[in-house]
């Protein structure tokens, strides 16, 4: 992710949370792993340094805030956990009990080892994406990117185990982008969004890979 769209996360993030001190280290210990590329923001009289994969996961945490009743979401299923950073800055503000964290086993051993390295407390669950065999319900399903770049079998499995279950949703679409370039053998946006009962498509604010990237939403406050 580019240090332009980190600058746009971290502008978006402080118009919308008025952070302490305290509270920027605590997420910023996201970078303390890994050796990410970091860089220098200002804004507004305020400066951090932060990769701007951290600043983008705060910013998702800000949407969340904005859209859902956070108060209810006690149970998260991530599918896309990456290397788990979005699970560890959400887990620490919200009221979650469990957090479900559905990936390749490869990336699942990535998440657990980054999250053990932070000490990151809660009921974490590793779910491997290929051998889903229960439903999963929750009360926020999120899939950034992840989701809109599966191929239809995969999304079907997904569909019929969690997000037909999952109280509300959050999901970055980048599958158009995708299927512009014939990388992509998914649902097209439409066609996903018709699967969602009372599901919202929202632009992408701030925009961070592709001008075509949307939000689909649902069980919003």
């Amino acid at each position: 992710m580019s240090p332009e769209v980190g600058q746009a996360c971290f502008e978006y993030v402080l118009k919308n949370l008025d952070l302490t001190e305290d509270e920027w280290l605590f997420f910023l210990k996201n970078d303390f792993i890994g050796n990410p590329i970091l860089a220098q923001y200002n804004f507004g009289g305020s400066e951090v340094i932060a990769s701007p994969t951290t600043l983008r996961y705060m910013k998702v945490l800000v949407d969340i805030m904005k859209l859902f009743d956070i108060d209810r979401i006690e149970t998260v299923t991530e599918v896309g956990s990456g290397y788990g950073g979005q699970c560890r800055i959400l887990m620490n503000v919200l009221p979650i009990q469990r957090y479900n964290l559905v990936d390749l086993p490869e990336a699942l051993a990535l998440t657990e080892k980054f999250l053990t390295a932070l000490n990151q407390p809660g009921d974490l669950r590793y779910l491997d994406g290929k051998h889903l065999y229960q439903d999963a319900p929750c009360d926020l399903f999120i899939s950034d990117y992840a989701f809109s770049e599966l191929g239809k079998p995969a999304q079907d499995i997904y569909i019929e185990k969690i997000l037909s279950k999952a109280k509300a949703g959050y999901v970055t679409w980048d599958g158009d982008f995708f299927a512009e370039m014939g990388m992509y053998d998914g649902y097209t946006l439409e066609e996903f969004v018709s699967m969602i009962p009372d599901a919202a498509v929202l632009q992408e604010n701030p925009i961070t890979t592709s001008p075509d990237n949307r939000l689909i939403v649902w069980g919003c406050k």
